[in-house]
């Protein structure tokens, strides 16, 4: 890690305009993501004029044309100034063109404007005599957003955390009983329902918009075997009638985002079967800040739970843990632990997670 104690004001100024201008040019990205501008370009295949662009993604041409300004001047988009036309090389369609198990960078430009969504809340958080948190209810854009990184990250094809453990897949061909807790839209689930048809799932979420959306996906692709919940983490945990339910109970990146985690952690024990497997799916990290500074995702991962993980945690009634997105490979262990849920594999689930595999004794 680089000495930055005994840097000077100019260096500092200079390194500091590159981050601010690598913002702007990240909105920008996400315009173009959004839009389908850049999977149009790549479809062109060749240098075109910024009026043909347009025409070929079915957009105004004075849009496009200062949206391809920005990506010139950010060495995204070469130009031709003397024809006036404009080409993506084919060296970069992989990192911006969103198709399936593509274009991840891109789309996580998209989680900029979608995090600005709550910005005047979050600033309203600081002060002392302002609100705790933020409501899941006020991310409207958040579920779409996350819906397009799963789609984007599955390829189609159910979520690996699952299938790539040799005892989860068994169940999973056999006939056992998943719950997927802050299941979003449900397309992870639905693509396991479609692969595992001797099994039976249930997906449960806050948002009943996002539950809509999942019965809707489940139906179009004529799905029996799955079913979808609306209702709050800790309760589902708490149920009655669904207790020594499940074979397995599936949580990505929801853990953090709870009021009490450790309540809930202690309740998925209520609802598996003995012998049954407890999946838990977080962002890597170390619990100090300084020991992540090699970690090229950093910075968009404190962000992320900056503007969404914590004030989602704090928004409740009550007293809340506060953890954040940030809270260290070392504490989730130290949580699984403290609610008696053995760890017997912790790996890395892709660039951003790590997952934690757990079995009831």
């Amino acid at each position: 890690m680089a000495d930055r104690n005994s840097e000077h004001e100019a260096d500092f100024e200079k390194r500091f305009n590159e981050v601010a201008q690598s913002g702007y040019t990240a909105l920008s990205v996400a315009i173009g993501s959004a839009t389908g501008l850049f999977n149009t370009m790549a479809a062109l295949g060749e240098a075109k004029t910024s009026q043909e662009i347009a025409d070929a993604a079915g957009l105004k041409e004075r849009y496009v044309r200062e949206w391809l300004g920005a990506m010139v001047v950010a060495s995204i988009v070469e130009a031709d100034s003397e024809r006036d036309t404009f080409y993506l090389p084919a060296s970069r369609y992989r990192t911006l063109c969103t198709t399936e198990s593509r274009g991840m960078l891109a789309i996580l430009c998209e989680g900029l404007p979608v995090m600005c969504e709550v910005y005047k809340d979050l600033v309203e958080c600081f002060k002392k005599e302002g609100p705790n948190g933020i409501s899941y209810l006020k991310y409207t854009l958040d579920p779409p957003f996350i819906e397009a990184l799963a789609m984007t990250f599955l390829g189609g094809k159910p979520p690996k955390d699952l299938t790539n453990v040799e005892q989860i897949k068994r169940l999973l061909e056999t006939s056992s009983v998943v719950l997927d807790i802050g299941c979003g839209r449900g397309a992870p689930l639905c693509f396991m329902a479609r692969d595992f048809l001797k099994s039976e799932f249930h997906g449960i979420d806050v948002a009943e918009n996002c539950i809509e959306t999942a019965k809707c996906r489940a139906e179009s692709m004529q799905l029996k075997n799955v079913t979808f919940h609306i209702g709050d983490a800790l309760e589902s945990v708490e149920r009655q009638d669904w207790r020594s339910k499940f074979d397995i109970v599936y949580c990505r990146d929801v853990v953090h985002d709870m009021q009490r985690p450790d309540l809930f952690l202690k309740g998925v024990k209520n609802v598996l079967k003995d012998e049954g497997y407890f999946v838990m799916v977080e962002i890597t990290a170390h619990g100090k800040p300084a020991k992540n500074m090699d970690c090229p995702v950093a910075p968009h991962m404190y962000a992320a739970s900056l503007f969404r993980c914590l004030p989602m945690s704090l928004a409740g009634n009550g007293e809340s843990m506060a953890l954040g997105a940030m809270r260290g490979n070392e504490r989730a262990l130290e949580m699984l632990a403290e609610v008696g849920l053995k760890c017997f594999l912790s790996e890395k689930a892709d660039t951003l997670n790590t997952a934690y595999y757990c079995k009831k004794n």
